[in-house]
């Protein structure tokens, strides 16, 4: 499965969020062996642009339930909650399997 963790961080958060997420991956890789990637919004939305604020993502490809259920502890561990504006939203997904064909 692999999951999407998106947030809004403000302007002038965005030094300090960037090592608190550098010291999540750190922890995601320790801990469970995975690796995250951090992208942020191409285009900024009424919302941000209004707000002050860049909307990040997290990826994590091939992980389990409960590395899942890890991520918001290890936020915290990490620092990154408390310098983000609102809530981490997480969405994981799964590869789309084929059905066999139907007999003839």
């Amino acid at each position: 499965m692999d999951c999407y963790v998106y947030y809004r961080v403000s302007s002038h958060n965005a030094g300090a969020a960037r090592l608190a997420v550098a010291r999540l991956f750190a922890l995601t890789a320790t801990r469970f062996g995975v690796s995250g990637r951090l992208q942020w919004r191409d285009n900024a939305s009424a919302r941000d642009t209004a707000a002050g604020t860049t909307t990040w993502m997290e990826r994590y490809d091939g992980v389990g339930h409960a590395f899942v259920a890890a991520l918001t502890p290890l936020a915290v561990e990490s620092g990154l909650t408390a310098l983000i504006d609102g809530e981490r939203h997480a969405e994981c997904f799964v590869d789309v399997v084929d059905a066999p064909p139907a007999c003839a």
